[in-house]
């Protein structure tokens, strides 16, 4: 494999300024706790290599992974034949040289001890702390060694440390290559199988570069964006690749093709460049560029094609701003004053606490949902920042994750962050009153009244008359009928909230997505039945006795359910009984077993915060 790396200089007079005034540090001094990652890439190194890898691409697809990984990779390396004879790890972003200088010394001979390699693999990621460790394997056949006994102990070797990559969450990909791979009983594939990994199959080495791409978007969650695509004449293409924002901690330029690229230079401004070369790739590192054009020229073969994809990335650390709002509370008897927390979070360079970042306008308002102790607010980035609320109900410590899926791009930052509250001061208690007085002259009156009753009883000397039942009605034809039903008021309270619908067992099988339907659209006269409800969210699924149970607002944000079927409706462990009326306060949670004794409900009664009534208002029901 051929395998150029050079310093790449940027022809713009910004870049010797920028130089001077900006610090330059190693990406992984400057990373947030918690988010390191590691991969160790492991390859079979044995002589049956010599035929499926003939262009030595395996170990081309090695260099250009590692050199497109985000700052916040450990990676290591071994390769393996009758033995282990190379291994070298683990490194951190900016020193992922050595992995490269091993990989280029390894070649194809001996027999296949995959045992001894994986165990080393895994003797490489023990060696550092991160939230996610993988393994990837790429191999041309099964296990075998000069003799049938060091056969056996490879694979013993070989399950032992499968079984501990299982134990420890160690995920393993495998890269099959070749035509004996094609084989999913493969021994190597067998570790994939058992820890949650992907199995890959290449027939021919060149197949290996859709493999990567695999590898690195699905399975490590690397994020690219296709800049272009090239077709080549065999002379000097000229191109400018835009990259999305100059305020990157990092962006990758990497071009691939089937064929040698050739007489690659860039011009760029950027605090530091480097380029990276390899059979059927190109990689440019910029360090936080400082201009969103790169200009590139090189050469492709006659009728070749070159794809080229950009990988950016920043660095970030969270700064949390919170005030509060303290309101009259709801409850008379309420001891504290309702509190509301707005809380802001800016997003800021973790080499730089005072360059705030994703200020650019490709990222404003872009949505960004707010997990807080489970509960997700859609929120907008405005100027670089969230801002979002939550309620305070005491002194609490909240949980806070952003979910960054809808950006196209690689954001190391510290996640869930966990946040203290301030709870509200408590309300000044009202003096306490002398009631003594009270209560003298209403024991006086009291005295009286019983000295009247005594009185008025001993003058009675008859038997009071016991009042009747009022008769019954009589029907046409003469025959008594029950007295008239009580006629329901209206409800004089209006809906809040919503209904967060849970539907976990039907009698057809159907799975459905969790529903929610907001009461607080409904007109607070309206008595609803959970049939309605249902009809409303589209489920089609019958639910025996779902006409018979009735929602109305009650008294302090409350629902009044009341029961009119034979279903079996639960409340914390409490059997809500037919033809009663129960008030369900927010956050309460009711199961509801339907009269097929099958089909299930969970309803969970939810507030909605003012700002998300105003944003779900304006969608269609």
């Amino acid at each position: 494999m051929k395998r150029k790396r050079s310093r790449l200089y940027s022809f713009i007079l910004a870049w010797f300024m920028l130089l001077a005034c900006i610090p330059t540090q190693a990406a992984a001094a400057n990373l947030p706790p918690g988010t390191s990652k590691a991969v160790v890439f492991l390859l079979d190194a044995s002589n049956s290599m010599n035929t499926n890898d003939r262009e030595r691409l395996a170990k081309d697809s090695i260099a250009q992974l590692i050199y497109s990984l985000p700052s916040n990779y450990y990676v290591g390396f071994a390769a393996y034949n009758t033995s282990v004879v190379s291994s070298v790890g683990m490194q951190d972003s900016g020193d992922r040289e050595p992995v490269m200088d091993a990989v280029d010394t390894v070649t194809y001979i001996g027999y296949t001890n995959a045992g001894a390699g994986l165990t080393t693999a895994m003797e490489l990621l023990d060696t550092v702390s991160a939230s996610e460790k993988t393994v990837v394997i790429l191999s041309d056949g099964e296990i075998i060694m000069n003799s049938d006994d060091a056969t056996a102990e490879s694979s013993r070797q070989f399950q032992a440390a499968v079984e501990a990559a299982r134990t420890q969450g160690v995920r393993i990909h495998v890269i099959g290559l070749g035509a004996d791979m094609a084989d999913e009983d493969n021994t190597i594939f067998s570790a994939s199988a058992q820890t949650n990994g992907v199995n890959y199959h290449a027939p021919q080495s060149a197949d290996i570069q859709a493999v990567i791409d695999s590898i690195l978007q699905e399975q490590l969650g690397v994020k690219k964006t296709r800049a272009a695509i090239v077709d080549t004449d065999g002379g000097t293409e000229d191109i400018t690749v835009n990259i999305p924002s100059i305020n990157t901690s990092r962006t990758r330029v990497l071009l691939t093709s089937e064929n040698p690229i050739q007489n690659l230079k860039a011009d760029f401004s950027a605090v530091n460049g480097w380029q990276y070369s390899g059979s059927r790739y190109t990689l440019l590192e910029l360090d936080h560029p400082t201009d969103t054009a790169v200009h590139i020229t090189f050469q492709g073969r006659a009728g070749g094609q070159i794809k080229v994809d950009v990988i950016s990335e920043y660095v970030l650390v969270t700064q949390l701003q919170v005030s509060y709002t303290d309101s009259n509370p709801t409850e008379p008897e309420a001891e504290y004053p309702d509190r509301m927390a707005d809380i802001t979070a800016a997003f800021y360079d973790a080499g730089d606490s005072d360059r705030q970042m994703l200020t650019d306008p490709v990222f404003q308002g872009m949505l960004i949902p707010v997990m807080v102790d489970g509960d997700v607010t859609p929120c907008y980035l405005k100027d670089g920042a969230v801002t979002f609320q939550r309620t305070v109900p005491a002194g609490v410590k909240a949980s806070i994750q952003f979910d960054f899926t809808r950006l196209d791009t690689n954001l190391i930052l510290e996640q869930p962050i966990s946040m203290e509250l301030e709870g509200p001061a408590a309300l000044p208690k009202p003096p306490l009153e002398d009631y003594r007085p009270q209560i003298i002259v209403g024991s006086l009156i009291l005295l009286a009244l019983i000295s009247m009753l005594i009185i008025w009883l001993a003058s009675r000397r008859k038997r009071a008359k016991v009042v009747p039942q009022p008769p019954a009605t009589t029907a046409a034809g003469g025959a008594a009928t029950a007295p008239t039903a009580r006629t329901e008021e209206t409800s004089r309270y209006g809906y809040v909230g919503r209904l967060n619908i849970y539907i976990t067992n039907t009698l057809s099988g159907h799975d459905f997505p969790p529903l929610t339907y907001n009461l607080f659209r409904i007109p607070g006269g309206k008595k609803l039945s959970l049939q309605e409800i249902l009809e409303s969210c589209e489920v089609d699924e019958p639910f025996e006795g779902a006409d018979k149970i009735f929602f109305q607002p009650a008294a302090g944000h409350c629902l009044l359910l009341t029961n009119e079927s034979d279903c079996t409706l639960m409340q914390n462990r409490e059997i809500l009984m037919k033809g009663h009326s129960y008030e369900i306060s927010l956050n309460s949670k009711v199961d509801i077993t339907f009269e097929d004794e099958r089909s299930e409900i969970a309803l969970q009664y939810r507030d909605v915060k003012p700002s998300d009534m105003r944003l779900l208002a304006a969608e269609p029901q």
